[in-house]
């Protein structure tokens, strides 16, 4: 047990030493006779006398008992406890009895102070704390070192063992220490683990706290940036992610303590960044925005930005309501500065390349930036993209008002006839967004993809 031992009393006096004891006793002897003859054998006593156990016989002229121990160079600290009292005659055939005290700190209702005992056991020691303290612990580390621990117990009892919050009750015997005590009943205990003695309401309890020491590491994460590109490719109040961010990773390392797996003691002992963050790209617009400019990229000139989660879970905000969705042919044509065309009229120019007729020369935007985005919306690559460029260049060189006036093909995809494109949105003759949406649908569930009506087109001819 971790207790503390201290000499009691000034620095030249000590306790009772079984050694000195045989050696005084000789010499008291041959005292004893060479003064036989000078008058005072009637004061001679013989008598026993027991220092913390081991009893000697000693023959003393010495009227008292503290005489007689001073004569032994006995000398007693004020917790020492002699019987009979000092003061008492010696008589012979008499006996007297020495127990040495010895310090102990005690930890009582947590706070420590130092208990004197003359008890040799634990449960002994702890009895010299009054009881009406309340708990009282004494430690019971393997770190303190002496050659002998103080055995638990004075007489067989059941003890308390608990270990990790978990009690159980073993057997201890007299001269066993605690730590003989828990391994008769198989509980292992390692060199750094706290073992202490509990006394309370007249019960004993070893306590025993399991101790951890080490390094433990801990992922956390590292939160990136975000960086913003201007770009008039987009409208204002329009923005993107170009690149989406990504946590980094970083690795911290920790010199812990644990009792019973909870960390009482942590001290910080390095950290490495594993994984870079990614910095998030976003793109801000800058165009400005005017009904003209939203119809000739072939949006609503009525739309407003509109918030959408991509699958990566980054958002994105966009004008995104196709030209005619919201507003009328002639509210469109108005804007464009031209008259709306009649359903159902005739072809009376030649495409260069296409050979069809335009109802109408078509003035807005460029349909392909209106396609581009559509393909990029299904997910489609730009050499997908490439493939429909080609294949609506050599159908209708990407005019909305293109007809065939033998087949009755009509519009960008040249759909046959072009009444089917009105499941796309009612304005099919005039708005290129609604005719490229029905192609593109068209495409997918035909060919698949714009490379493969591509390819069937190289084939035979048309798609």
């Amino acid at each position: 047990m971790s207790t503390t031992h201290r000499t009691s009393g000034a620095g030249t006096e000590r306790h009772a030493s079984r050694t000195r004891v045989l050696l005084v006793a000789s010499t008291a002897a041959l005292g004893v006779l060479a003064t036989a003859g000078v008058g005072v054998a009637a004061s001679h006593s013989e008598l026993t006398v027991e220092i913390d156990g081991v009893s000697r016989p000693v023959s003393t002229y010495r009227p008292t008992v503290g005489a007689t121990l001073s004569e032994l160079g006995v000398h007693l600290g004020p917790h020492d406890l002699v019987s009979p009292n000092l003061d008492e005659a010696v008589t012979d055939g008499a006996s007297v009895v020495v127990r040495t005290a010895h310090p102990f700190d005690l930890e009582v209702d947590g706070a420590m102070t130092t208990v004197w005992s003359t008890s040799t056991t634990a449960d002994g020691i702890l009895a010299a704390a009054d009881a009406a303290q309340g708990s009282v612990t004494m430690a019971a580390d393997r770190s303190f070192s002496r050659v002998a621990l103080t055995p638990l117990v004075s007489r067989a009892r059941s003890v308390t063992v608990t270990v990790a919050g978990a009690s159980q009750q073993v057997s201890a015997l007299p001269g066993q220490d605690v730590h003989q005590v828990l391994a008769e009943a198989g509980i292992e205990v390692s060199p750094i683990d706290r073992v202490k003695v509990v006394s309370q309401d007249g019960s004993l309890q070893v306590v025993v706290t399991k101790v951890e020491r080490g390094v433990d590491t801990t992922s956390v994460d590292v939160d990136y940036q975000t960086t913003e590109e201007r770009t008039e490719d987009l409208f204002e109040g329009e923005s993107e992610v170009r690149i989406v961010g990504a946590a980094g990773k970083e690795i911290t390392s920790a010199w812990t303590e644990k009792h019973d797996g909870k960390v009482v003691h942590s001290a910080a002992v390095g950290d490495q960044v594993t994984t870079q963050p990614v910095t998030q790209v976003v793109r801000i617009g800058t165009k400005k925005v005017t009904p003209e400019a939203l119809v000739e990229a072939g949006i609503d000139p009525k739309a407003t930005p509109e918030a959408q989660d991509g699958a990566d879970g980054a958002r994105s905000v966009r004008y995104r309501a196709a030209l005619g969705s919201i507003s009328a042919p002639a509210e469109i044509a108005a804007i464009r500065g031209e008259s709306a065309i009649a359903s159902g009229g005739s072809a009376t120019t030649s495409n260069a390349e296409t050979g069809l007729a335009p109802l109408a020369v078509y003035s807005g935007g460029d349909p392909r930036t209106i396609a581009h985005t559509m393909v990029s919306a299904r997910g489609w690559s730009d050499v997908e993209f490439q493939c429909l460029v080609s294949l609506w260049d050599r159908e209708s060189g990407w005019n909305p008002y293109a007809a065939n006036p033998s087949s009755g093909a009509y519009g960008i995809p040249q759909a046959l006839p072009g009444s089917k494109m009105a499941s796309a949105g009612a304005d099919w003759q005039t708005n290129p967004a609604t005719q490229i949406s029905w192609g593109l649908g068209y495409i997918a569930g035909r060919y698949g993809t714009p490379c493969g009506a591509w390819g069937h087109s190289n084939s035979v001819g048309w798609y």
